[in-house]
């Protein structure tokens, strides 16, 4: 895994996962070094008489699955990330409660977790999370007065909730549904840290705090 920084820190130019259930935004200041980005079709055939070839049937489609991996130093993702509790550890956790269900205690149904993950200018995508897994790596540092691994890999999966007809996705690719990040009517992303606020439009733009809890509209 190759560790590039990113210069700028406002948001939303930097890669970053935000947990819809509990309003989390995480910076993620890294990049990994391959993404897989899938989506199955299902043609059903059935093969009349006098006929040379099967005559296919639409079924259905997807869902497109975004897989990734990467790895992060605490230190840096901490820095990027001004968090009253460490960022790794608000990472994990989160990820770990994406995979659980969120039971409705009125009608009993299962509201399952939605992310959205960004990564750079050419994935975005809403849905929720499939797999998930994260590992530890030496060395050991004292972080806030705990003896904590300093490297954490992480490898998830998150599938799309929106469906889409095919004559859209040619001007939107795999960067669709990305109006769920947007307040208001000027677009932006508005993020408030521990220790100030960032508001980044299309352009970027930073004020204060790398990290917090962000305001996002869902559309």
């Amino acid at each position: 895994m190759a560790i590039r920084v990113a210069k700028n820190l406002s948001i939303p130019e930097e890669n970053y996962i935000y947990f819809h259930h509990t309003g989390l935004g995480i910076i993620i200041p890294v990049d990994p070094d391959a993404i897989s980005d899938s989506t199955s079709a299902s043609f059903p055939s059935s093969t009349p008489l006098s006929r040379s070839a099967p005559i296919y049937s639409y079924q259905n489609s997807g869902p497109r699955s975004v897989g990734v991996n990467f790895t992060v130093h605490r230190d840096l993702c901490n820095e990027y990330n001004n968090l009253s509790q460490d960022a790794v550890d608000l990472l994990i956790n989160n990820l770990d409660q994406a995979v659980l269900p969120d039971y409705n205690s009125a009608g009993k149904i299962v509201n399952p977790p939605v992310v959205s993950l960004k990564l750079r200018d050419d994935i975005f995508i809403k849905g929720i999370v499939t797999t998930m897994s994260h590992t530890f790596s030496l060395p050991i540092i004292n972080y806030n007065g705990k003896n904590k691994y300093a490297v954490v890999g992480f490898n998830f999966s998150v599938q799309e909730v929106t469906p889409y007809s095919a004559s859209i996705l040619p001007s939107i690719g795999q960067y669709r549904n990305v109006s769920g990040i947007i307040t208001g009517s000027s677009g932006t992303v508005t993020n408030t840290g521990s220790t100030g606020n960032n508001t980044g439009g299309n352009t970027g733009g930073n004020s204060g705090g790398g990290g917090g809890i962000w305001t996002m509209e869902t559309r």
